[in-house]
């Protein structure tokens, strides 16, 4: 095989790669990178013993757009008490990272992606969360 041959085979393999990854689904982007428990939050105003701050319930999700694309992200955050702590609609730019909380957490959260100004994915309100996912 020719070193021209041997250069296109590569180039065509790399196109191929290249168109796939623009079909890649929004919501492949996002990625759960870290999580922690009892961390300080300065949202969270819990107290124990009247005047010291407790941290020991809050629950915190650090996730990342792997992608390079720009990706809208909205995400909701269980309280113990069964709701949902959803936070706005915000932009990730590629490697960028955002970090979610509650202050008294169950551990489980939700997420919904789309890329940015895609008009037929729609992004759920406030009030569809707070009553799709009540008892889950």
């Amino acid at each position: 095989m020719t070193v021209k041959k041997t250069l296109l085979l590569i180039l065509g393999v790399l196109l191929a790669f290249w168109a796939g990854a623009q079909d890649r689904d929004p919501a492949d982007c996002l990625v759960k990178t870290a999580s922690r428990w009892g961390a300080p939050c300065e949202k969270c105003e819990i107290y124990k013993d009247g005047y010291k701050r407790d941290f020991s319930g809050t629950y915190s999700v650090d996730l990342k757009n792997t992608c390079s694309d720009l990706v809208e992200v909205k995400v909701a955050v269980q309280e113990k008490n069964g709701t949902w702590r959803i936070f706005p609609v915000r932009t990730l730019s590629g490697n960028e990272v955002m970090t979610v909380f509650a202050c008294q957490g169950t551990g489980k959260y939700l997420y919904w992606v789309r890329r940015v100004n895609d008009t037929e994915i729609l992004l759920p309100s406030d009030q569809e969360i707070l009553t799709e996912y009540r008892s889950r």
